[in-house]
């Protein structure tokens, strides 16, 4: 049985449509004399209009048809098919059944579609098929554009998820869509309750669901899926929570490698605090500029300047462990100005000295200003502070 065939004269006619889809009455086409000239658009061989004991309006071949797929289809098939047609009108979207592909390559159950040329394929998938093969069916219709949607009743479909689909279920009468829907909490996707299928169509083809392969584990769910229907708020509040997430690590990295730096720093600037009061000429010249006049002036002058208490520090020639304040060079002290612009030039490193336990500690070089690179004193006092 097929519920869709081919006129000779008026082309395409669809039973699940008032007019068959071309302007007819059913009794233009059931019970005449001569018959209706019908074909199967599968394959080709004459059909006739028949209604079924229960009233259902369907097209069977005549006697001796090849095989055809149309024919094999259950009841069960052709019913969830007219089903999904009427939920896809029910939408506002045009739907036509049993529509094939460009050169064959596919063919839709139920072809939905808009004046805006959204196409969308709802198909009822209750024959066994594997999860590849009903992959290669979708990528089919995409590559032409039609976005495939797949419904089957059976309690075990293997292919759940693995492609946008919904199983469906039996309540009375009424079909209803059971799993996987799913709505975002805040740390975890909870299951959605079952919903009539044609309200379940409407929000698909009205994109208040959409297909979704979730990042965060789902929870208290039948089954796991890669992938499932939720609202695109939903969607959003899981990019979201996993976006800050990510912001936080990388936060937390960044203050991990950050205080690895501080220490390694330390490590470097008392390595050469050390290897400088090893040295005696160092130490000597240290010794010099404490004794050099005016020193004392420049010391209390710099300490005021900063809050913070100066001594005579000791020079490595590295910028990174110098708080970069100049005291001494070889003519003597080196009075500071009221005012941070009018430091001296920079002097030679072997003849500073530098802060102690600085508040605001400073580079003497030009790349003070635009580095950001931690700094560590070379003095006893601060060689420990970041």
């Amino acid at each position: 049985m097929s519920f869709t065939a081919v006129h000779a004269e008026r082309g395409r006619l669809d039973v699940s449509l008032p007019d068959l889809g071309c302007g007819w009455d059913w009794s233009a086409i059931h019970r005449v004399r001569p018959p209706a000239p019908l074909a199967c658009r599968e394959c080709g061989h004459g059909m006739h209009a028949k209604v079924s004991l229960l009233g259902l309006r369907f097209f069977a071949h005549a006697p001796g048809a090849p095989t055809c797929t149309l024919a094999e289809e259950s009841m069960a098939h052709h019913l969830l098919k007219l089903e999904l047609a009427q939920a896809a009108r029910a939408a506002g979207w045009m739907a036509e059944l049993e529509v094939s592909g460009p050169d064959d390559r596919w063919r839709a159950d139920v072809l939905a579609s808009t004046a805006n040329s959204r196409r969308v394929a709802l198909e009822a998938q209750l024959a066994s098929i594997t999860a590849a093969e009903i992959r290669a069916r979708t990528q089919r219709m995409g590559a032409d554009g039609v976005r495939a949607y797949w419904f089957s009743d059976r309690s075990r479909i293997p292919w759940l998820g693995a492609v946008p689909s919904v199983r469906l279920a039996r309540q009375g009468e009424d079909l209803v869509a059971v799993e996987p829907m799913a709505r975002f909490t805040g740390a975890y996707w909870d299951p959605e309750p079952s919903i009539p299928l044609s309200e379940f169509v409407i929000r698909v083809l009205t994109s208040r669901f959409v297909s979704h392969a979730p990042r965060t584990p789902p929870r208290h769910v039948v089954r796991p899926v890669t992938r499932l229907w939720a609202h695109p708020k939903c969607v959003l509040a899981e990019a979201k929570k996993l976006g800050d997430e990510e912001k936080q690590q990388r936060a937390a990295q960044e203050k991990q490698e950050r205080a690895e730096r501080r220490g390694y720093a330390r490590q470097e600037a008392e390595l050469a605090e050390r290897t400088a009061r090893s040295d005696p000429d160092r130490a000597a010249l240290a010794r010099h500029s404490a004794r050099l006049p005016g020193i004392e002036r420049a010391i209390a002058q710099a300490a005021d300047m900063f809050l913070t208490r100066v001594t005579v520090g000791w020079s490595v020639g590295d910028s990174r462990y110098s708080s970069g304040v100049p005291l001494v060079n070889d003519p003597g002290p080196c009075w500071p100005s009221s005012t941070r612009s009018h430091w001296p030039a920079p002097v030679p490193t072997s003849s500073w000295t530098s802060g102690c336990r600085c508040s605001s500690p400073r580079r003497n070089d030009a790349s003070a200003s635009r580095s950001t690179e931690p700094l560590v004193s070379d003095c006893a006092g601060c060689a420990s502070r970041p």
